[in-house]
């Protein structure tokens, strides 16, 4: 039994994460075949229709947004709805706003939702409801598509796609953390999206940066499904269903604003975990007898699992501490070989990253800093994306919270439990115990555990101990 519990406890820390970082290292390789497409022209026909989903947004970033539609109208045929769930108080201050754009010759529409159903997806919905675009386009207040976007969608929407998608792409890297964020994101899409799509897997919808066919959306897939928060998941669960094709574009991009602060940064996670297990739950049977083939439906709820690594290493952790204190058993050293080869993976991963950096003209230095800065939050992660995941196994609802942008985010209230101190120091601690105990190879994995935990605490302090 003592044995067992060692066992279990490093195959969960070891082998959902090195499964992991060895699908998205193999994902990039994949992705760097370079494919081609002709685009044609670049000319269209047809409304577009761009609905903006806002609430407690800064007013500023509105009116950006609006100017930077009123742009695109000058290439194509655009219409923009606004859908505020904003309190009364500041529904003036927005229609002033639209009424800028709109007499400056902007198409625009407004729906203020006193109350709001359904969230952001109900937002959506009650905007769909009206659009008389032949294209539908979902665009936060703080994302900006590139210009070309539009005219290579909406060819392949005209050849057959339901949705197409293009990259994301960070707008700002003004604080170490955006940086290490948007750093991350350029990998990430490498892998997740270019990767999984020269491979041929379903391509999942993004929040922002997708462009649908609106009689497909409105007539096939009845709206968006208002019970879910991840709405772009949930959609792209029942597109695989359905075998619609959603494609990907590489070379077109939509630059999204990343947190800041690691505030914002544990808010938006906490909402996507929840969301992306959710649907992995709601839809498992949608994606499970899909018409896509069988690995390709395997790939898929991996994906929305993406967050289960956190959960199952900190449960690892738990049964090798056990083991330890317990049983006095060094796990790690009994179970070398298992560690060896998380080693290699991590190393062919590590590779992996610093080449996407490298073709970005990052210096290796940098791209390692990043590298470090990111695997350190993502571990400080590990208590509200566990919670996350167990309210959405527990089918227990949350109410949708946004990502604070911009001012917002430097804007702290009451205090919370520092949950990320207080495991940083226990895990710390027991380490140093394990090392004085003579199980030092256990210990010394402890203690680098615990270093992302503190390392956050360190950089963020106000971010740990307030709300």
């Amino acid at each position: 039994m003592n044995e067992l519990v060692g066992l279990l406890g490093i195959i969960l820390v070891i082998l959902p994460s090195m499964a992991l970082l060895l699908l998205q290292s193999i994902f990039y390789i994949v992705g760097r075949r370079k494919e081609g497409y002709n685009y044609g022209d670049g000319s269209i026909e047809g409304l577009i229709s761009i609905i903006i989903p806002v609430r407690m947004e800064p007013l500023e970033l509105l009116d950006e947004a609006l100017r930077y539609i009123y742009e695109l109208g000058k290439y194509y045929s655009i219409e923009a709805i606004v859908v505020s769930d904003d309190p009364r108080d500041r529904i003036e201050e927005i229609k002033d706003i639209i009424l800028k754009w709109k007499e400056r010759g902007l198409n625009i529409s407004f729906i203020w939702r006193e109350y709001p159903r359904g969230y952001r997806t109900g937002a959506l919905n009650d905007a769909l409801s009206i659009s008389r675009g032949k294209y539908i386009y979902v665009m936060d207040v703080d994302s900006r598509i590139s210009k070309d976007f539009f005219a290579k969608a909406v060819k392949l929407v005209n050849e057959g796609a339901v949705a197409v998608v293009a990259r994301w792409k960070g707008r700002n890297r003004d604080t170490r953390l955006s940086e290490a964020i948007s750093a991350s994101m350029d990998y990430i899409v490498d892998a997740i999206y270019r990767g999984r799509s020269r491979l041929g897997l379903p391509v999942f919808p993004v929040g922002t940066g997708t462009l649908y066919d609106s009689t497909y959306l409105k007539a096939t897939l009845r709206e968006w499904d208002e019970e879910r928060i991840q709405d772009d998941m949930e959609i792209g669960a029942r597109i695989m269903k359905l075998g619609g094709r959603v494609l990907y574009i590489d070379e077109e991009y939509v630059e999204v604003e990343v947190p800041r602060t690691f505030k914002s940064f544990r808010i938006q996670q906490e909402r996507w975990a929840y969301g992306a297990t959710d649907v992995a739950l709601a839809r498992f049977t949608d994606i499970l007898f899909s018409k896509q083939p069988l690995y390709a439906r395997i790939e898929a709820l991996s994906f929305l699992l993406q967050y289960m690594p956190l959960l199952l290493g900190f449960i690892g952790l738990v049964l090798i501490a056990i083991a330890g204190l317990f049983y006095n058993i060094d796990v790690f050293l009994k179970y070398w070989f298992l560690g060896i080869i998380w080693v290699v993976i991590a190393c062919f991963y590590s590779y992996s990253y610093l080449s996407s950096q490298r073709e970005r003209g990052t210096s290796y230095w940098r791209a390692l800093v990043n590298l470090g800065r990111i695997s350190a939050t993502t571990l400080a992660l590990t208590p509200v994306v566990s919670k996350a995941i167990f309210k959405a196994l527990l089918r227990i609802k949350i109410r949708y919270k946004r990502t604070p942008k911009r001012g917002q985010e430097s804007i702290w209230s009451g205090l919370r439990m520092p949950i990320e101190l207080v495991l940083g120091i226990i895990i710390f601690m027991l380490s140093i115990l394990f090392i004085t105990q003579g199980i030092v190879y256990t210990g010394f994995w402890m203690l680098s555990y615990s270093l992302g935990f503190l390392y956050t605490f360190i950089r963020w302090p106000r971010d740990i101990l307030f709300k």
